[in-house]
């Protein structure tokens, strides 16, 4: 248990592991494994972050849902922690995202175990499309923190991100940074979700990046989230411009058995508060039936 590494990120009696598993072509991808032990009435959650985010922006949420329930935190392929076999072409596209996800829930969740799914931005986008493309036992309700339908690129970053070799990176990163504060960020309403996107971006792995990016072009799930059955919280932001909560609220028209949560910022989605809340909506919405012992209280 690395308790250095990941110790703020749970309560002390939680066991945390780490570890790596390879999916079917080869891509080694991250999981940390928070096992809070004896409370394990309830469903394993299965959490995936958003594009190239860092753990060290979920910390407020982790305190509080991997105390309650078994948590892993899932990195997808698009990020530095990702193991991709050397002299080896892979995808990013979306699809490969939801194999990678049934494949995990394949190696990592025992068979007949309830498991929800939890994920932010393209990691609710991946557990849509897993939704979607039902293959395997499916979630009990999935948990998605501004999810993205659709990826739209500025008219003339598409062109930049086609040319460009990924060792220029450094070059083009302060423009990205440019665009997303003056266009895409509410700076005034939610600076701190500005330095936690440079931080995401200063991190990230440009090769990877990049063949990410342009799996993204014209991507859209639309046209199938009526056909997703399973109970789908969305929880969304005012301030944060970049998702949009309009988009969201659509989504949420769709779907046929969607709910909407909208907080206050892209902060609070990924704090404490936001945390509790999914907690007890993961307890009281849909496992009414596990007696209150094995879904310990959490405060609100």
């Amino acid at each position: 248990m690395d308790r250095g590494a990941y110790g703020e990120y749970t309560s002390f009696s939680t066991e945390v592991k780490e570890y790596f598993i390879e999916v079917s072509d080869g891509v080694q991808l991250q999981i940390i494994d928070f096992d809070p032990g004896a409370r394990k009435g309830g469903p394993i959650v299965l959490f995936v972050a958003g594009w190239i985010s860092l753990i060290s922006g979920w910390k407020g949420f982790l305190q509080e849902i991997t105390p309650v329930f078994r948590t892993l935190y899932l990195e997808t392929r698009e990020k530095s922690s990702s193991h991709v076999p050397p002299k080896k072409k892979v995808s990013f596209t979306p699809e490969r995202l939801r194999l990678d996800l049934k494949e995990v829930v394949e190696k990592t969740i025992p068979v007949n175990t309830p498991y929800v799914m939890a994920g932010s931005s393209l990691g609710a986008t991946a557990i849509m499309e897993h939704l979607a493309a039902p293959d395997g036992p499916a979630p009990e309700c999935a948990v998605l923190i501004a999810p993205n339908a659709d990826f739209r690129f500025p008219r003339l970053l598409t062109p930049l991100i086609m040319m460009l070799h990924p060792s220029l990176y450094t070059v083009v990163k302060p423009l990205v940074k440019w665009y997303l504060k003056h266009f895409r960020v509410d700076m005034k309403r939610a600076p701190e979700q500005m330095k936690k996107y440079e931080g995401t971006l200063d991190a990230a792995d440009p090769y990877k990046l990049k063949a990410n990016a342009l799996a993204l072009i014209d991507y859209s799930i639309w046209e199938r989230l009526p056909g997703i059955n399973v109970p789908c919280l969305i929880v969304g932001a005012t301030s944060d411009t970049l998702h949009g909560t309009g988009k969201m609220e659509k989504m949420v028209e769709l779907l046929p058995r969607g709910e909407y949560l909208e907080l206050e910022s892209n902060t609070a989605t990924h704090g404490n508060s936001a945390g509790k809340m999914i907690a007890k909506y993961l307890k009281e919405k849909r496992y009414k039936s596990l007696h209150k012992a094995d879904v310990p209280d959490t405060e609100i």
